[in-house]
């Protein structure tokens, strides 16, 4: 009897031991999943159904392939996903679905790998299923939510972020109220808000979601240091974003070194992230650094995933893209057919991977002029598009325009407006006619149009599409980036300058162009510089309550109108958006916050007025005068075919108001197209050899047109920034300065702006900064020691009734100057800069940043720019130089008069004209209403007898443009040469 017990004991324990060994391994895998230790836990997960899958239950196989299937999906494997995936689903439905729960787990993780596999659809119906399940099933209110985020995630990706974070924000603050917020998934949820806060423009509170969804995962330990990288990473997207490449390489780079530091880590995490430093290296300009990234990408596949890894192609791709910009256009051919048979077997032929490697294909082949074959490339991305998106979609339309381009750039004119035409009706369909990306298709159908020679078409085009940028302006500015400014007004400004190219030829026939011609330029000139900055600094230090809320409120309403004017009118519909209504809720609250905040109304970019606004300005006896520089376009051919591009040389167009005429009269100012270069060097030689020939190419045109007039005020461009026409010697031997005095304004803006009350008689005078810190500096700086006498006459001109501070040698500083509240007088005479020398630009900003092209030199500029060169850092608030971007946040708006007395411009370059802008610009902004600077160095005697003479005028008068004009004309009396009494020029209203 004893043996038999025995045996059926053993046989007992020989059943019972592998179920609890079963259930102890499946734990240590959870256990490792749980930690995020992912290779661990896949490994651990394979060896249980290696060794056990007789032994396990369908349940117990169903979590295994579920857990699987994420692992996959997390490792960048989704084949292996979707096959155990299915396989997990496939054995929960065998077992008859014990565990809903673990059922709808399995189901989200599907939705989620369709999600990143681009089908949107079957996504969509797993994740739905997924929550059917979970909101009947009690105690599961969590797991609803954090399923609900996925949905969230679904409409992020598919382009609907307005739906996507409305669902986010749902899903917060139920996990909030539940008491999750401390977990992993509400971490995820606070990354996926703060990324599409910041697609929308709201950075800085999306910057503020991102940093605590790094804290969460910071608290939760080193098992989450994947998580945490992961959201580090989506901070650097933030600071790339912003133009702050600086901040997101060292971002970039904590993550890499996180990752690196987890023990076993899964090597394609890391890859990752050598990847996206690849991407911002890229996007920063710097291609050699984006080179080695994408090939250390390469290698680390082939090392440890091997090259059917799908970040394998992606980093080709990448490889391609910087081979193909460098003219190697046969290593990007190989690139791109390296990456397309790797997507191919990854993603299959109908994959947007694959499809935009075909694109890529394509430009190779146009490269070579393989155009049959780089049509065939296009005619499967749209295909691909057409699976995908559907014939009514943006993105088809997109494919439809490329396949414009080369049919234009091949002669196809017939076949490409048929593509144009069609990619402009489905967006204006689906986007509707005020979407940016309708305004896009039609400025392709305009080039194609003035290919053909259809200007009159080509015209239309352009004004529609330069329209809907224009009311962007005001729509985007105000929330945007100063680099997301930048790169919006590059796009503007030469969308325009097509525009003015080709209606300067309409204009004969249709001469009312010259009304729009000036519209767009009133709506776009100058619009980076605004006060956004200042006012948000204003605001964060105010101490008033309701100002700080209504501000809040604004910029979060304004943040999702502009996101509504993203989507299309087919989604607005679709959401029930009333649009007109939310901006007259929003215009409301705008003017509520411009009654209790000065600064407020020029952080809107809102300009009321056009071309019939301007006569109202124009008092008896005076004219308004806008310059116009407009480059030449044409047919240019190159590798890829006949395309239409700038020449590199311009003409100059005039638009004038007069007091006697209710309509603006248009002159051009040459009759023909040359280089700025040939245009300035006009007025150099005309100054240098006493002659004429400047007035008669550069200014008579005007003068026949203004009439008799005392006064002109000209809104400058190009070289025009850089000429005094008071200085201009006219055929009978007399100065235009002896006919009317010609003063400048830096944007017809200027005019429309209501001047604050001045109180007081307050200067500020600095001058003769320290330069020189000892030899061997870059920067070498001559003292300006005549300066201090220069500062001293005006001190003494001043003496009555004003309160004067001086500020000389160490105390000419940058903080000094940064200091000044509202002073009426704010004189300096110091060094300038006009050009990007010192590489100020590339420091600040990877592409031409006009607010880093200009500036002063103070005290320990020379010093800065060699510590620069060093890498080693400064203190901006006080390193010496002013530039035009800190200018422009200076405290002036009671300033009457800025004095910048030896910040002398130079003959060398007619590309400064841009810094000078810029600079008068930015003062402008800051609040000064009249700025006088010198344009050529003259000598030091001269300078410090016009600046006695004129402050002796204006303390006597108060009146700025009577006081220079009385200054130069005293001062002729003993310099006759135009070079020194004209040097001086007057920005403002006087």
């Amino acid at each position: 009897m004893k043996n038999v017990l025995a045996c059926i004991i053993f046989s007992m324990v020989i059943h019972v031991c592998p179920a609890q060994n079963i259930n102890s391994l499946i734990a240590q895998a959870e256990e490792s999943l749980v930690k995020n230790h992912w290779l661990q836990a896949e490994e651990k997960f394979q060896s249980i159904l290696d060794k056990y899958v007789d032994d396990l239950t369908y349940l117990q196989r169903a979590n295994i392939y579920n857990h699987l299937g994420f692992l996959s999906l997390q490792l960048l494997d989704p084949i292996e996903a979707e096959r155990k995936l299915n396989l997990a689903l496939l054995y929960h439905e065998e077992a008859g679905i014990p565990n809903q729960k673990d059922y709808a787990d399995a189901l989200l993780n599907m939705g989620i790998l369709y999600l990143e596999q681009v089908e949107f659809d079957l996504s969509r119906r797993y994740i739905q299923k997924s929550l059917e399940i979970l909101e009947e099933l009690p105690n599961s209110d969590a797991d609803y939510w954090i399923a609900r985020s996925k949905l969230a995630y679904l409409y992020e990706q598919a382009g609907s972020i307005t739906l996507a974070l409305s669902i986010y924000d749902e899903s917060y603050d139920q996990l909030v109220a539940s008491g999750n917020d401390l977990s992993p998934d509400f971490a995820e949820i606070c990354s996926h808000k703060g990324r599409i806060l910041i697609l929308t423009g709201n950075s800085r509170e999306g910057e503020e979601f991102i940093n605590l969804s790094t804290t969460i995962y910071e608290s939760l330990g080193k098992d989450y240091d994947v998580r945490r990288a992961e959201s580090l990473e989506k901070l650097a997207v933030f600071y790339e974003k912003m133009g702050r490449f600086a901040d997101a390489e060292k971002t970039l780079l904590t993550a890499l070194k996180i990752k690196r530091s987890i023990p076993d880590e899964a090597k394609i995490l890391i890859i990752e992230t050598l990847n996206d430093l690849g991407i911002m290296y890229h996007d920063m300009g710097q291609f050699d650094k984006a080179g080695e990234m994408f090939t250390e990408v390469v290698k680390e596949c082939e090392a440890n995933v091997g090259t059917d890894h799908p970040y394998y192609a992606t980093a080709k791709n990448n490889l391609g893209t910087l081979a193909l910009a460098s003219g190697n256009v046969s290593e990007a051919l190989d690139m791109f057919t390296d990456a397309l048979a790797n997507y191919k077997v990854n993603f299959g032929t109908m994959h947007p991977y694959y499809a935009n490697t075909l694109n890529n294909l394509a430009r190779v082949e146009r490269k070579l002029g393989n155009n049959e074959m780089a049509e065939k490339y296009y005619m499967e991305v749209l295909q691909i598009d057409e699976k995908v998106y559907g014939k009514r979609h943006p993105d088809y339309a997109t494919t439809l325009i490329n396949v414009g381009v080369l049919y234009s750039s091949i002669g196809k004119e017939v076949e490409a407006e048929k593509y144009y035409r069609e990619a402009v009706d489905i967006r204006e369909e689906v986007l509707g006619v005020n979407h940016p990306a309708y305004g896009n298709a039609l400025e392709y159908m305009g080039m194609h149009s003035l290919m053909m020679g259809k200007r009159v078409e080509a015209e239309q085009c352009f004004r529609k599409s330069i329209q809907i940028q224009v009311d962007q302006i005001e729509l985007l500015f105000p929330i945007m980036t100063d680099h997301e400014r930048q790169i919006f007004h590059e796009n503007i400004r030469s969308n325009i300058d097509r525009y003015n190219y080709i209606a300067i030829g309409l204009l004969d026939q249709n001469p009312e162009l010259i009304k729009t011609i000036f519209d767009f330029q009133l709506h776009t000139k100058s619009v980076l510089f605004n006060t956004s900055y200042k006012v948000h600094e204003e605001v964060a230090e105010s101490e008033d309550f309701e100002l700080k809320q209504k501000y809040q409120k604004w910029q979060s309403d304004k943040r999702l109108i502009a996101s509504y004017h993203q989507m299309g009118v087919a989604e607005l519909d679709q959401l029930n958006i009333n649009l007109s209504y939310e901006e007259s809720k929003l215009e409301r609250l705008e003017s509520e916050i411009v009654a209790m905040m000065e600064d407020f109304a020029g952080a809107l970019q809102r300009v009321e007025g056009s071309w019939k606004s301007i006569h109202d300005f124009v008092a008896p006896g005076e004219a308004i005068v806008e310059i116009i520089r407009v480059p030449q376009l044409a047919a240019l051919t190159g590798s890829e075919g006949t395309l239409f591009g700038f020449t590199g040389q311009t003409q100059y167009l005039a638009v004038v108001f007069t007091h006697d005429s209710d309509m603006p009269r248009h002159v051009n100012l040459s009759n023909n197209f040359m280089t700025d270069d040939q245009h300035f060097n006009i007025y150099k030689a005309s100054l240098l050899q006493g002659d004429g020939n400047a007035f008669s190419k550069l200014w008579e045109p005007i003068d026949k047109v203004v009439g008799k007039v005392t006064s002109v005020k000209i809104i400058p461009d190009g070289i025009y920034n850089e000429v005094n026409p008071n200085a201009l010697k006219m055929p009978d031997g007399k100065y235009v300065i002896d006919k009317y005095y010609v003063s400048y304004l830096t944007s017809a803006r200027d005019l429309f702006v209501e001047e604050a009350q001045i109180f007081n008689k307050k200067s500020y005078l600095v001058g003769n900064p320290s330069y020189s810190g000892g030899q061997g500096h870059t920067l070498e700086l001559s003292a300006l020691a005549a300066s201090a006498d220069e500062i001293n006459e005006i001190q003494g001109a001043l003496s009555e009734g004003w309160d004067v501070k001086t500020y000389l040698g160490n105390d000419a500083n940058e903080l000094r100057v940064r200091s000044a509240f509202n002073p009426t007088v704010l004189h300096i005479a110091a060094h300038g800069f006009f050009n990007d020398i010192y590489k100020f630009i590339s420091s600040h900003s990877p592409i031409h940043s006009e607010f880093f092209s200009s500036g002063i030199f103070l005290t320990g500029a020379s010093e800065t720019i060699t510590r620069f060169e060093k890498g080693i850092q400064t203190i901006p608030e006080n390193d010496g130089i002013l530039t035009t971007y800190e200018a422009m946040n200076l405290n002036l708006h009671r300033t009457q008069l800025v004095v910048l007395s030896a910040c002398e411009l130079g003959w060398e370059d007619s590309e400064n004209g841009a810094g000078v802008y810029g600079l008068h610009r930015a003062l402008t902004v800051a609040g000064a209403r009249n700025i006088i600077t010198s344009l050529t160095k003259i000598e030091d005697e001269a300078i410090k007898e016009l600046m006695g003479t004129f402050y002796k005028k204006f303390n006597e008068t108060n009146k700025v443009k009577e006081s220079l004009k009385y200054a130069q004309l005293k001062l002729r009396e003993k310099y006759n040469d135009p070079k020194v009494w004209g040097a001086f020029i007057l920005t403002g209203k006087g």
